[in-house]
């Protein structure tokens, strides 16, 4: 019953029955009975009236103020879970900030959120929880004896309560051997899919009533599409880390193996000069390869130092590039700019934020070797398309068509790296006009890769 409906019936309730009652005395007891008498009865109708409808009055606020109450506990609840899960994509993050939610709005003694694992083969994997049991938690991420009672809420698509665990085997020992609980399980489904289940439980002592189920449910029924999110973050992120540590293995074997490849030619070069006394050749000789180990040097702690460089944690693309060049210029002396972000910020995937950075790093190193001197501009443009991240330098410049084969190593790489996200690179350079690079990144192309 609404506010408005009870206002209405204070009003209309009591005014119709003191005309009926008056209409009724008047017309049956005017001619038998006396006038005091006439105000004895009318007072103690009255009186029982008035008692009968302030009872059921203040029983229909109290019943409002309750379901005000359990409307605002759930909206509260619902926000909070909304605003911590948004603020982070990772899963066990996502999950943790739902659990801990939940158990807090609903006092329970322990709560926890499993989902579903493609790697074994659909089984239910924990992915957060708080007080629950060692038992219950196991080292592997299986739920246990407990699995059944999530698995029974997938398969029957709806919320299961258990006013008792001891009458449940799979709910039974959640909160500990000694201590018998009330549980409740929710499904948590994302579009048309079960992808796994949130519980809760405290003691038997507390039970759960129907609309702490019904606020559960609800909860689970929110945050399916924010857990497929993260899950499809994580896994993209994982792909990521999987191609990156390919590229490296490959650079690693056209870069340093083909060094140390020349390295071990040279040494028998030297071997034979040496046998034949011709001491100024081997002398030479010597020296070459001494600036080719210098060089590899250089080239595998840039590596390491680029491999470290976060790619955006917690922060914009925008900012990260920014960093990179910062650093770049303090390490060595040359004067660089960043000439800031046009358009609206575009979201990239994780793979190809890895493949972006790792271009920019490339080109900076290329800087280092052959324009010193130079000053280096870098600039980022994005909108809802695509980001494009230009790199000019007033360096000494160079014929990309005359690159000999030994130096084209770096800008294949880089080529690679760029159409991996679907997107292209351009190299504008001529000796004496510095290099112009720009590589474009595709938005939809990138999160599709």
């Amino acid at each position: 019953m609404s506010r408005r409906t009870l206002r209405w019936i204070t009003v209309v309730v009591p005014t119709a029955f003191v005309v009926v009652f008056e209409l009724v005395t008047r017309s049956l007891y005017d001619d038998f009975v006396p006038a005091w008498g006439h105000t004895v009865v009318i007072l103690a109708a009255v009186s029982t009236a008035a008692f009968a409808f302030s009872t059921f009055v203040f029983t229909s606020m109290a019943r409002l103020e309750r379901e005000i109450r359990e409307r605002n506990r759930r909206l509260a609840l619902l926000n909070a879970v909304a605003t911590e899960a948004s603020e982070s994509l990772d899963l066990e993050e996502v999950a943790a900030a739902i659990t801990r939610n939940v158990r807090q709005a609903l006092a329970a003694s322990a709560a926890g959120l499993a989902l579903v694992s493609e790697e074994e083969g659909g089984e239910l994997r924990l992915v957060a929880h708080s007080g629950l049991p060692s038992q219950v938690t196991h080292a592997n991420g299986s739920l246990g004896p407990y699995d059944c009672e999530c698995s029974r809420a997938l398969a029957l698509g709806q919320t299961v309560v258990i006013a008792d665990s001891r009458e449940s085997e799979g709910c039974a020992g959640v909160l500990g051997e000694r201590t018998p609980g009330t549980c409740i399980t929710a499904p948590i489904r994302s579009k048309g899919n079960n992808i796994g289940a949130i519980f809760v439980a405290r003691p038997r002592s507390r039970p759960f009533d129907h609309d702490e189920a019904e606020l559960v449910a609800a909860v689970a029924s929110q945050v399916g599409a924010v857990l497929q999110n993260a899950q499809l973050f994580s896994k993209t992120g994982a792909i990521a880390v999987l191609q990156e540590r390919q590229r490296v293995a490959r650079e690693v074997h056209d870069g340093l193996a083909q060094t140390l490849g020349y390295l071990n030619v040279q040494m028998g070069i030297v071997d034979h000069r040496l046998a034949n006394e011709e001491w100024a050749k081997a002398q030479a000789e010597l020296e070459a390869m001494a600036h080719v180990t210098r060089e590899a040097y250089h080239d595998l702690r840039q590596s390491i130092t680029d491999l470290r460089t976060p790619l955006s944690p917690g922060g914009s693309l925008r900012r990260a590039l920014r960093e990179h060049l910062e650093r770049f210029s303090a390490q060595t002396g040359i004067p660089c700019t960043f000439e800031g972000h046009k358009g609206t910020p575009a979201m990239l995937s994780p793979s190809a934020e890895v493949q972006l950075i790792r271009i920019v790093q490339e080109a900076l190193t290329n800087v280092k070797k052959h324009s010193s001197g130079a000053q280096v501009w870098l600039n980022v443009e994005a909108n809802d398309r695509h980001v494009r991240v230009v790199i000019r330098d007033d360096g000494p410049g160079f014929d990309p068509a005359g690159v000999p084969k030994s130096g084209r190593f770096g800008l294949q790489t880089m080529k690679e790296r760029a159409e991996s996200t679907g997107g292209s690179l351009v190299i504008d350079s001529r000796p004496g006009a510095g290099t112009r690079l720009e590589v474009t990144v595709p938005v939809e192309a990138s999160k599709a890769a």
